[in-house]
């Protein structure tokens, strides 16, 4: 996993929860990497759920609530970070359709060896469509925060139903997406 997200995850934490939990969740883990990340370099996928898992037990909160709020989190959080091009869109369903074009592109020619999700969206109206993800990852419920930010930055919000999942034996997740305005 990208270092990026290992300080997007420390940032959400911080500020929702303070550096003193932060802190002692990297303390308790013993994490190879003893919790300093640079966005470039690659960590282990795993050091990213063994964080998470500890910080919704600390926080008393279900692992998928915690990841939900992260990915929410972590589209804004990748939105100043990304490429420049990102400010250009006016349509969630726009970037959504783009993703693979702007931002996974620009991270695979920056970080040759990264490993990217795979996400596709095809439009049905102006306001709904079909999202594919596929990931070894198998993050899906991060994916489904980072649509709800999505959402978000463009004052809507996003209705998701997970037809298909790959925690049920799936080569893929598909949702149906639909945009409202808030």
């Amino acid at each position: 996993m990208q270092g990026i997200i290992f300080n997007a995850l420390e940032e959400f934490v911080i500020e929702t929860a303070g550096m003193a939990l932060w802190n002692d969740v990297l303390d308790e883990s013993k994490v190879s990497s003893a919790g300093v990340y640079t966005a470039g370099m690659n960590y282990d996928d795993a050091e990213i759920i063994l964080l998470a898992t500890k910080l919704c037990e600390r926080l008393a909160i279900p692992l998928e609530d915690g990841l939900k709020g992260f990915g929410e989190f972590l589209f804004s959080f990748l939105l100043t970070k990304g490429p420049i091009e990102l400010q250009e869109y006016h349509r969630p369903q726009a970037l959504l359709m783009d993703l693979e074009r702007v931002i996974h592109r620009d991270v695979k020619r920056i970080h040759v060896h990264s490993y990217t999700p795979f996400f596709e969206y095809t439009e049905q109206d102006e306001h709904s469509g079909i999202l594919v993800y596929r990931s070894k990852r198998k993050l899906c419920i991060i994916a489904e925060g980072v649509i709800k930010g999505l959402a978000k930055h463009f004052n809507q919000q996003a209705q998701l139903a997970h037809t298909q999942c790959m925690h049920n034996d799936f080569d893929e997740c598909v949702w149906s997406v639909t945009f409202t305005h808030d």
